[in-house]
């Protein structure tokens, strides 16, 4: 059976100083849902200057105000960065926490602490490896800190799915992804609060494997990281079809 490189360190099932509903049961229930098909990877944790790269003193400064959680914070926007690394290689996917979408250059929020696809990016970019790139964000919420970060940078197109069926959901992101060829990788803020029973209402366990599919099928360089995703119930069911979808592209 093919696998799948997954991002993942058991410090993210630590407790820390957040909203009851970003807790570690979100990644603890995905780890064994996936275990067949992923190989798990351990991440280091992104270096200040990586921070910077995307955030302002200040707000790392905030961060460090809580130890525990820029310890955390801080190995998920590594594990996003060894994502974007190994993705150039093959598709990898970051079962990561605390998400990150919500945090720009000069604030955080949203259960957010730092950037993660955008500290890996920045970091790719930085080191020559990957220049242009293009985000697709399927989370339910849009990702204002990533548009924040990435609003004045001509590499970086930044596409947010925001749809009220699943039609037009599909509709978007064929759109975002008829252009992923024109760039040198291709990432995805991976949220799954979409799902029918979520916050969403709105995609089937299916569609995130079609997602998992096109996303695949768009460009050899694909790198995805864990955004939201509260019903904990089918949340591990709907990333494993996600990678699955990966997994059947590749195949």
């Amino acid at each position: 059976m093919p696998h799948i490189p997954v991002i993942y360190s058991d410090l993210y099932l630590t407790e820390y100083d957040t909203v009851d509903c970003e807790n570690s049961y979100r990644v603890a229930g995905v780890h064994p849902a996936i275990a067949e098909i992923a190989e798990f990877i351990e991440p280091e944790p992104a270096t200040v200057d990586d921070l910077l790269l995307c955030h302002s003193p200040a707000l790392i400064e905030s961060v460090k105000g809580d130890q525990q959680v820029f310890r955390i914070a801080s190995l998920a926007a590594g594990g996003a960065i060894k994502a974007a690394t190994i993705a150039l290689e093959r598709p990898s996917f970051g079962l990561i926490r605390p998400p990150g979408h919500h945090a720009g250059v000069n604030f955080n929020g949203g259960f957010c602490f730092f950037n993660n696809i955008a500290i890996a990016l920045r970091r790719l970019a930085s080191s020559g490896l990957a220049r242009k790139a293009l985000i697709v964000d399927i989370d339910l919420h849009y990702g204002n800190g990533t548009f924040d970060i990435f609003k004045d940078d001509p590499n970086v197109v930044f596409v947010n799915i925001s749809a009220r069926s699943r039609e037009d959901f599909f509709r978007q992101l064929d759109k975002a992804l008829s252009q992923a060829k024109d760039f040198d990788i291709v990432a995805c803020s991976a949220g799954f609060d979409t799902y029918i029973h979520d916050w969403g209402q709105l995609l089937l366990t299916s569609d995130f494997k079609a997602i998992g599919t096109r996303l695949a099928s768009s460009h050899e360089r694909v790198f995805s990281v864990l955004e939201g995703g509260y019903y904990l119930t089918d949340l591990g069911k709907n990333v494993r079809a996600y990678l699955d979808g990966f997994l059947e592209a590749c195949s």
